[in-house]
Formats: C-alpha cells, structure tokens, sequence
C-alpha cells in the first residue's frame, strides 16, 4: 500500500513539473495547446510542456522555438505534439529552420526526418497517410517509421515522399523540384510574412526579383532608360525678318510652292465690271387668293441680285360646275316640303328598342302561322 502511493506521488510530481520543451515566439489567430486534461490558449511567450498537443486554427498562424534554437512555423489547420528533442506532425504543415548543427528530429506516423543545419518543409495528411518533405537548404536524412535505419538523403533543391500506396511505404528516391512547385508550396505559408521574404527563387532556380523601384509599366507607353550622365543645354538660334537668310532657307520648297501660289492667284479672283447679265427665275409660288409674278435676277459685279416683283391679288369663289348646280336645284324642286324636311330629321330619329323589335318579329310570326291554319 505504502509502494503504492509512493509511485502515484512520484507521477503526480512529474505531471506537476513537466519539462518546458518549447515557447511560442509569433501568434496570430488562435492557437491552443493540451495537456492532459488542461486547455490553454497560447499568446507570446508560451511555454509548452513535455507531452504537450497543440492545435492551430484554420487562417492562423504559430511560430515556436525549442531548446536546441530550431524554429518550427505551424501553418493553420495544423496539429502537432512535442516531445524533449523530438516534433511530432499528426496533420498539415510545418516550415523547419535551424541555424545550428544540433540533431533535431522530426516525425509522422509513418516517417521519419533527421536534420541538422538547414531549412526545410514537411507535411503530413492523416487521410491519405501521405508525407512530403521538400529541403531548402541543407541536407535531411529521410526514413519510413517501421525501418528507420533505412534512410534517403535528401539535398537542397529536392524532394521526397512516403506513400502508403507507393512501395510499401518506401521513401521515394530524391526527386528534383521546380520552381512552380515551390511556389505552389510557399503559398500555403502566406500568412507569414518572414518566410515570404527568402530568396530561394534566385538561389535554386535563378529567378530574378523584381527591382521594387522598376514596376511594370504601360505596354504602349516605352520605359526610358535612365543614365548617369548629366544633361546639357541645347541653344536654338532664331533669324530675324530683316537681313540675310541663309541659302538653305530661300532655296526651301515652301518657297517653290508660295511662286506657284502667286502665280495662279488671279484665276481666283471675282470678276469687276460695270455690265450687268440678266437672269430670269421661273417658278411657281402659291398664295391664298392671290397670284404673284415671277420674279427677276441680274447679277452685277459679281453679286447676285433678286428683285422681287409686284403683287397682284385676285378673288376666287367658291364656283362649282354649271351641270353640277344645275342637277341640285332640278332635285330640289322635285321634294315637297315634307320630304326636304324628313331627310333634315331623318338622323335624329331614334329607332326601336331590341324588345320592340323581337315584339313585331313575333307578331309577323303568329300572323303568318294563323292565316295558314285558316
């Protein structure tokens, strides 16, 4: 009994006094770590305990830092537990960076990563139990979990995986990556600023980074170089009107085609006389009641002169054809007055109702029926 308790004590103080393995050096979003049965939310400054879980939430980001100075950036979605000396990945993203030649390990389910100096990516997908490892810098040496003595060296510029489906699990020999890749790669850590800093495009592929004074300009406008020489004054001299030009000037083609212009000059010009040319405008104009005369045009010294001409007015009337009115008074005559008069009010005569109509329609019909009966 006593051994008993002995040993649940010695435990409860080694649970009270956890090892700190890690402390949280960059927090954004919301990260939080487990242990036991303990929940916390981390911020700077963190420490993280021996046996420790931590989850990054989605959108978020975490840097932490271990007692051998490497630095791991867990990327949102991510879930990780510590060990003294050892990370290990359950699912997501971690960019490793360790500026020192101390033995840090790293770890999935399935694989295992022993570095030293360098810089490198590694991820783990607890779905499809797939691990990838991309290295930066330096070299990692690469293993399945099962046979950890069977390692792949995997240089900078190069990648690897472990696949369930791939060989029994046997890391895939070193591969090299492409500059998409690693892009495709490098957008997963956008949230972190630090890691969008590196120059690994122009180490490992030789890209070249924009000069950020020279942007892209507009493509019909052309970009002028700029030069370090300095500029210098262009004096232009003018001549004046009165003196001597020079040859060049006088012998101009302007000058050849201003004698042509001189030259013609009079076909253009109007013609003056005193003679004056009659011209007659023949046209009709209608008028209410009256007629109007033509007109009379004559052109003198050029100019074009209308003179309008008097007007003479006419009454019209109303005349129709002789036979016309003729055949309308014969008619006339013909009516009596009752007629005349009946046609007058022949329009404001209403007519009988539909029921007085169907009445007279069936009285015709009953007429008709009795005379046959009789």
């Amino acid at each position: 009994m006593k051994l008993g308790l002995l040993v649940l004590l010695i435990f409860m103080t080694q649970i009270t006094h956890a090892k700190i393995v890690a402390r949280v050096l960059d927090v954004k979003g919301n990260a939080f770590s487990f242990y036991g049965k303990k929940a916390v939310t981390l911020k700077y400054g963190s420490k993280l305990s021996d046996l420790s879980e931590v989850m990054v939430e989605d959108g978020s980001t975490l840097s932490l830092v271990n007692a051998k100075g490497h630095i791991f950036h867990v990327n949102g979605g991510s879930l990780v537990k510590l060990f003294d000396g050892i990370v290990e990945l359950k699912n997501g993203h971690i960019w490793v960076q360790s500026n020192n030649k101390q033995r840090g390990l790293i770890n999935t389910s399935n694989s295992v990563g022993v570095f030293n100096e360098g810089e490198f990516i590694y991820s783990f997908d607890n779905i499809s139990g797939k691990t990838q490892l991309l290295v930066l810098t330096g070299e990692v040496k690469f293993s399945n979990a099962i046979e950890p003595e069977l390692q792949t060296n995997i240089a900078s510029g190069y990648f690897s995986l472990i696949d369930p489906k791939y060989e029994n699990g046997i890391p895939r020999g070193a591969t090299k990556v492409g500059l998409q890749s690693y892009k495709e790669m490098k957008s997963v850590f956008a949230h972190f600023d630090k890691l969008q800093k590196t120059n690994y495009e122009h180490l490992l592929w030789g890209e070249k980074k924009e000069s950020p004074t020279m942007g892209r300009g507009i493509a019909s406008v052309p970009q002028s170089s700029t030069s370090s020489k300095k500029g210098r004054l262009i004096t232009i001299k003018t001549y004046k009107s009165s003196g001597r030009l020079p040859a060049s000037v006088g012998d101009s083609p302007l000058k050849y085609y201003n004698d042509l212009k001189k030259k013609d000059a009079w076909k253009y010009k109007p013609v003056q006389n005193s003679k004056t040319a009659p011209v007659n405008y023949f046209g009709y104009t209608p008028a209410k009641k009256s007629t109007t005369r033509l007109n009379s045009t004559k052109v003198k010294a050029g100019k074009v002169v209308i003179i309008p001409a008097k007007k003479q007015t006419k009454k019209y009337s109303d005349r129709a054809p002789a036979s016309i009115k003729k055949l309308n008074l014969i008619n006339d005559l013909k009516k009596s007055g009752f007629e005349s008069s009946l046609e007058r009010e022949s329009g404001r005569i209403k007519r009988n109702p539909e029921e007085v109509n169907h009445l007279i329609d069936e009285l015709k019909s009953y007429s008709n029926d009795y005379q046959k009966e009789y």
